[in-house]
């Protein structure tokens, strides 16, 4: 039996209630490793080794089949079900009616882990008022008239969520290889996925669901929690790498790869303008140069040896606010490969690279971040599946253990115990009286 966490909602929060304790054969699943998601094994089918390893002439590369489906049937039933990399997690609605346009969620996920979905290429939180939200914390589902999903995640009031636009395209995977369909969100192989390869296949029955995504406003996106800039303001920072040191961009690891810095050609000054009689920031613009930077480096530092006729030129910087976030946000050279400044291609046109200024416990600091512009839809390169083909990637990821314990000696990624899985069951806000019913029956 899966451990629960029940949550209801309040005006304040979601408020934890109870844990359902684990049983043995649970809790023996969660100190290996493995994940307690229930699933059939022997369903992954197994692939001859000749083939797997390509000694055979191969005919052209089978692809996934597209299958007309709304996107809200992929949620119902046993949902659909994510990998993030060999750790699975389980997103479903729960409820046939909606209850103030919204439908009630499930998740099984592992505390800690990325699940469900994700704002952009992926948000450790989304910044409003200069204030980190939970970019995972779902208060419910809704469907429009054009059958695409509007996830509501909880955001700074009651009557302001988060929202994320969500089209599910679903994809028959009968006989295709498990392996090549474990990626990231940034499109690349997990080790599982690298691990399983070829040598099991989906059985009949299997369906792949790919997340085509959009915002309705301008999203500041904080891609990790341990990104940092060392500065406290926009000022600060472009007073900081406006003389000899750049800054350095994050950048998509490939072998061609070729990162860049930043160097303002002059500090930034906070400047105000008269609006309607009010004193009010004004908003700004200007150039700043770019740069080749050396890799391997505990600090940025150019790179001396880049060919001098190798011109990276100068990007476009916009101060402005979004959200009520005081933003720095740039765009480069149409040139420029996208990559070596941390975009994938396929994200250009959708995702700009910026700073922003949290504000927290009286003081100020600036953040790495991501604007994400409004109808500007991206597709989620991590794919999601329903039962059927989750359970064949479980199988095909217990068959391939040792080859993963193999792996992880080898590169010292040895997994460490992991908490036992939890479910989150998620419902819209009641009346005050439904609600504490339903916590009542909770605690039972």
């Amino acid at each position: 039996m899966a451990s629960f966490a029940s949550f209801k909602k309040t005006d304040a929060a979601l408020r934890r209630l109870s844990f359902i304790g684990l049983s043995g054969a649970l809790a023996a699943l969660a100190l290996t490793g493995c994940s307690a998601v229930p699933y059939e094994s022997g369903t992954a089918v197994r692939v001859d080794a000749a083939q797997a390893d390509g000694t055979q002439k191969k005919k052209e590369e089978p692809k996934p089949i597209p299958i007309t489906m709304p996107s809200e049937y992929a949620l119902r039933g046993d949902g659909i079900y994510y990998f993030n990399d060999n750790a699975v997690s389980n997103f479903r609605i729960t409820d046939a009616i909606a209850e103030n346009g919204l439908y009630s969620v499930e998740e099984y996920f592992r505390f800690g882990t990325p699940h469900g979905f994700t704002w952009g290429a992926g948000a450790a939180s989304i910044l409003r008022n200069g204030r980190q939200l939970d970019a995972e914390k779902i208060i419910g589902v809704s469907v429009e008239k054009d059958h695409h999903l509007v996830l509501h995640y909880k955001g700074e009031t009651a009557q302001r969520p988060m929202r994320l636009n969500v089209e599910i395209e679903a994809f028959d995977m009968s006989g295709l290889p498990i392996g090549p369909y474990l990626k990231t969100r940034m499109n690349r192989s997990t080790p599982s996925g690298f691990l399983i390869g070829g040598k099991y296949a989906f059985p009949e029955g299997s369906i792949g669901y790919r997340a085509r995504m959009w915002v309705d406003e301008d999203v500041v996106i904080v891609p990790t929690k341990t990104a940092f800039t060392g500065s406290g303001t926009i000022e600060d920072f472009s007073k900081r790498f406006s003389k000899e040191i750049p800054y350095c961009l994050r950048f998509v690891p490939a072998k061609d790869a070729k990162p860049m810095g930043v160097l303002f050609e002059k500090p930034i000054e906070k400047k105000y303008e008269k609006v309607k009689g009010k004193r009010v920031e004004k908003g700004q613009s200007g150039e700043a140069q770019l740069m080749r930077v050396k890799t391997g480096t505990i600090f940025c530092a150019k790179d001396e040896t880049a060919e001098k006729g190798e011109a990276l030129g100068k990007l476009d910087w916009t101060l402005r606010y979004v959200n009520g976030s005081r933003v720095l946000e740039f765009s480069f050279p149409e040139n420029l490969k996208s990559d070596n400044f941390g975009v994938l291609k396929s994200h250009r046109d959708a995702l700009r690279v910026a700073f922003a200024e949290e504000r927290s416990k009286n003081r100020t600091k600036l953040l790495p971040a991501r604007i994400w512009l409004k109808n500007k839809p991206i597709l989620d390169f991590q794919w999601r599946f329903n039962k059927r083909a989750a359970d064949a990637i479980q199988d095909a990821i217990h068959e391939t253990a040792d080859l993963r314990r193999e792996w992880d000696a080898k590169h010292g990624t040895a997994t460490r115990v992991k908490a036992p899985e939890k479910a989150v069951k998620v419902a819209p806000a009641k009346s005050a009286k439904s609600t504490r019913s339903s916590a009542k029956r909770a605690q039972k």
